[in-house]
């Protein structure tokens, strides 16, 4: 069995094998979504159920258990080459790594839909399909504090804004990286790192319910996930403080469900 660096030893997944840790966990009563399986630590299983030669998908791992789980439990998601494409391009305007191993940990399910041979059959083959070179791509940039500080003045001699919100959706590997606690640990020691003025060129976003209700149905146009944790990731934390404000909308599902969405197929994106 193999054993990483962590030390911890992982285990080795058979058919047999999967199956039986599915049919413990709903005796448990457990819950068996791809998500529960995640907090669980049990990614490898799912990553493994999807490879067409175990089960192809993991609703078809549940079946081969006999497990019947109702509702939405396992609903698969309706995955498609375009949607996949879709998907890819808005990470990489977010600046993320692209890279097989990173995207596998931050987009673990992606990753595996994309690389199921009805679709792309590689990652490689669906990231250039979305028009980006993957040699290219997924290549760790190398940041110092001195390169942090040397692209947020030029940013800034562009005009760009550079507010935490506006500067995670246009760049998102250099905030990632300047509010590592390796170099500055948030985005404003950076900013003042870099000889500017935090205060001043900070964009306080005047949230409304109007304008609320249009940037969701604009981001959900766009195919990006409107759960909470999304949500955060991608810089919209003043937004849904915003919108959970009694004269607003009291909570961030309430805002969501204003704007004609289903929050409870968001949710579990």
């Amino acid at each position: 069995m193999e054993t990483p660096q962590n030390g911890k030893r992982r285990r080795r997944w058979t058919k047999e094998a999967i199956i039986d840790a599915i049919r413990d966990l709903h005796a448990e009563g457990a819950p068996l979504t791809t998500r529960a399986m995640a907090k669980r630590g049990l990614s490898g299983m799912v990553t493994t159920a999807y490879k067409p030669e175990f089960f192809g998908s993991w609703s078809a791992a549940l079946e081969a258990a006999s497990v019947d789980t109702p509702g939405k439990a396992h609903r698969p998601r309706k995955w498609t080459r375009e949607r996949v494409i879709q998907r890819i391009r808005e990470l990489h305007r977010q600046g993320c790594d692209l890279c097989h191993s990173s995207a596998k940990r931050e987009h673990q399910y992606l990753v595996v839909v994309a690389s199921d041979e009805r679709m792309f059959g590689s990652w490689r083959d669906a990231v250039e399909a979305a028009g980006l070179p993957y040699d290219s791509v997924s290549k760790h940039e190398a940041w110092t504090k001195e390169k942090i500080i040397s692209r947020i003045r030029l940013l800034h001699r562009r005009g760009e804004p550079l507010s935490h919100e506006s500067a995670r959706q246009r760049h998102g590997a250099l905030v990632s990286a300047a509010s590592s606690p390796r170099y500055f640990g948030s985005w404003e020691r950076a900013i003042r790192a870099a000889g500017l003025s935090y205060d001043s060129i900070r964009r306080i976003e005047s949230w409304n319910r109007a304008r609320i209700l249009e940037k969701i149905r604009e981001l959900h146009a766009q195919g990006v996930a409107l759960n909470n944790a999304s949500m955060r990731r991608l810089g919209y934390r003043g937004m849904m403080e915003a919108a959970a404000r009694p004269q607003n909308f009291g909570s961030w599902e309430a805002a969501v469900r204003a704007a004609g969405i289903d929050y409870d197929r968001v949710r579990l994106v």
